[in-house]
């Protein structure tokens, strides 16, 4: 055997060798999780800055009033009515949020191409539901299946919150709103991306129908040019006193379609439940009220004026002659 063949290393010492290198290696570094990178235009931030919110809390004031007066005239009762945040979220956590407790309509910003989403909790949406239909509007079934008169009923009521929009977003675009498809599970409704950005509007609504919210959500990206841009204090105050005018336009307009209900109390007496049993058709039952005195003239339920009963065009009727 040659020198060459003597200076080679055996099968087993290269066996050795590899085993002591594997020993000395490190173990290989965990490689760390890969960052995800947003972008992010500076020029065009994606939230409203404090000053912005503020202009936008004087912009949807008169979405506030516009909206509280046709609630009660169709709940037939005052309804105080509060713009109580204005939030943004995406849209993967207003689903998770709202879950199945709430309902409402899709709408669209025509021709500007934005749809929204209006929406109240289902067991508010129940109570305004009886009192609009005549009942007393007490504590509502989150679990009600809405009928196809239900449907319509609540996008007369919910409508309420976007009429005075075209006015009052004035700024971005001239639009009108078209009322669209009724949703009751955001989860199979595939309006926007899950991290699509979302604007909300949330409204509490408090009245003898109990008390509820309904929530007014836009793209952030439709509503980005809502607030004024103007440099000078001079152009957002322009803007201000425009969204003002807005608004008083907006409760005249409220104030002359809306209906009260007048109801005169002829008197009353006190019966014994053992009397109430035994009456039948015909008995008669003295009343606290003297002839000729003054009767009650109630409003919306509330004691308004004293009056005298009298008779016009064919038909009972009420001279008012004192407030209360």
């Amino acid at each position: 055997m040659s020198s060459a063949d003597d200076s080679k290393l055996s099968h087993e010492e290269v066996e050795a060798l590899l085993e002591a290198t594997r020993e000395e290696e490190a173990p290989p570094e965990r490689a760390e999780p890969a960052r995800r990178v947003h972008s992010y235009d500076f020029q065009q931030p994606s939230r409203f800055n404090k000053a912005a919110l503020e202009q936008l809390r004087k912009i949807n004031d008169g979405l506030t009033e516009s909206a509280g007066a046709h609630a009660a005239r169709l709940l037939r009762t005052a309804v105080k009515t509060q713009l109580v945040s204005m939030e943004q979220m995406k849209w993967e956590n207003f689903v998770e949020e709202a879950g199945d407790s709430v309902a409402g309509f899709v709408f669209e910003l025509e021709p500007l191409g934005c749809k929204g989403l209006l929406t109240t909790g289902r067991a508010f949406a129940a109570s305004c539901l009886d009192r609009m239909m005549g009942g007393t509007g007490e504590a509502g079934d989150e679990t009600l299946e809405f009928t196809d008169l239900d449907v319509r009923t609540m996008a007369a009521f919910l409508r309420g919150f976007l009429a005075p929009l075209p006015e009052l977003w004035q700024n971005i675009g001239e639009f009108q709103v078209r009322l669209g498809a009724f949703v009751q599970d955001l989860g199979s409704l595939d309006l926007y991306s899950p991290d699509e950005d979302l604007f909300q509007l949330c409204f509490l609504l408090q009245g003898s129908a109990g008390s509820g919210q309904v929530a007014l959500s836009v793209p952030f990206q439709a509503v980005r040019s809502l607030p004024p841009q103007g440099d000078e204090d001079g152009e957002a105050a322009a803007a201000v006193v425009m969204s003002e005018e807005a608004v008083e336009a907006g409760l005249r307009e409220s104030l002359r379609r809306t209906s009260v209900e007048l109801s005169v109390v002829l008197g009353a007496a006190d019966i014994k439940v053992a009397d109430l049993v035994s009456v039948e058709p015909g008995d008669v039952i003295v009343l606290d009220r003297r002839i000729g005195a003054a009767l009650d003239v109630r409003v919306n339920d509330r004691m308004k004026f004293r009056g005298y009963p009298g008779i016009s065009q064919g038909k009972y009727a009420v001279k008012l002659v004192t407030e209360e």
